[in-house]
């Protein structure tokens, strides 16, 4: 004997809402997909503007000045240490004028004074050095003292550093080299020196600044 299977009736609202409801899951799958791709393109353009940046700072041509001085006058502290050991804190007032800017110190008077293409540094014991205003990371000699005879070479450029646990941004670091010891100096955009590092024989100090108020 055969069964005659009696046909099934399918409502039309019923057909109609599983059809929207399969194709709204396809186009949450293909929307996922969207903003995955868009996602990986996001973090690829990131990456390699990240890589321009890195490479390309020593192509790029620095401005002395902006990075010892600030724009507008301040009182700073900085911290030294003596080989790790915290020893002291010294202060010090930048006064910004409009062809020259001072840094005072209790015992020293520097007066940074730009030009063209140097930059001219008066010290209170009568020292003077020429700064070359623009620079390269990997130039050499950019420092002449009539002092002492040392090298200094602009060594290389953060966008970011942290030195003793304060964070600086924009920051060139020069070291210069002389026969009795070696010095790490870094500048920051718009900050001037935020820290030193000064290496003789076996001793070691290091200056960092850890704090700053702009002056009215």
């Amino acid at each position: 004997m055969f069964w005659k299977h009696s046909p099934i009736d399918v409502d039309n609202s019923t057909t109609a809402t599983h059809i929207f409801v399969i194709l709204k899951i396809k186009g949450i799958y293909i929307m996922k997909k969207i903003q995955l791709l868009i996602f990986i393109t996001i973090l690829f353009i990131i990456s390699a503007c990240g890589t321009n940046i890195q490479e390309n700072k020593h192509e790029e041509t620095y401005d002395m000045w902006y990075y010892m001085t600030p724009p507008h006058s301040i009182d700073v502290e900085y911290i030294g240490y003596i080989d790790g050991t915290k020893t002291d804190e010294l202060h010090e007032t930048t006064k910004v004028y409009d062809n020259y800017v001072e840094r005072e110190s209790s015992d020293e008077l520097t007066t940074l004074t730009p030009y063209d293409n140097h930059i001219r540094i008066e010290e209170s014991n009568g020292n003077t050095i020429t700064v070359q205003r623009y620079v390269k990371i990997g130039d050499t000699n950019i420092f002449n003292s009539t002092a002492s005879p040392q090298s200094c070479t602009a060594e290389d450029y953060f966008r970011s550093t942290i030195i003793k646990g304060y964070e600086f941004f924009n920051v060139i670091k020069v070291i210069c080299i002389s026969d009795s010891y070696t010095s790490e100096i870094y500048y920051g955009y718009d900050e001037g020196i935020v820290a030193i590092n000064r290496i003789e024989q076996e001793s070691r100090t290091d200056m960092v600044k850890s704090y700053e108020r702009r002056l009215q």
